[in-house]
């Protein structure tokens, strides 16, 4: 993945201040089992937080559930939590990980994040 010219921190700063709720989210990696992307959200000083999700699908289909997919899962959320994500359930049986991160910081997280999804569910 290139971060580098996915991440545009002036574009994305520019979304949040014309967005009504006043956050804008770009989405940098998708797969079936987990979807990479990066935010800003102004703070009430007008000023924006980075942020790097990484939101991780449980059970992405009706059916058995497989142990050795699972643990990778977990392997994955373990080494998201080391980095200090914050991990939390969404209702539609997603956990959603969650770093903020300063802007010059943002393409060497991106990477790192995707490096570990590979390593971990690939």
């Amino acid at each position: 993945m290139k971060q580098t010219e996915a991440i545009n921190v002036r574009t994305i700063r520019e979304k949040a201040k014309k967005s009504e709720d006043h956050e804008a989210f770009k989405v940098l990696v998708k797969t079936r089992k987990c979807r990479i992307g990066i935010g800003a959200r102004l703070e009430s000083t007008g000023e924006p937080i980075f942020f790097i999700e990484v939101l991780l699908s449980l059970c992405a289909d009706n059916g058995p559930v497989k142990l050795s997919v699972m643990e990778k899962k977990l392997s994955l959320l373990r080494r998201l939590e080391e980095r200090r994500y914050s991990l939390n359930c969404e209702e539609d049986g997603c956990v959603s990980c969650e770093l903020v991160v300063p802007s010059k910081n943002l393409s060497a997280e991106c990477e790192a994040a995707d490096s570990i999804m590979k390593e971990c569910l690939d």
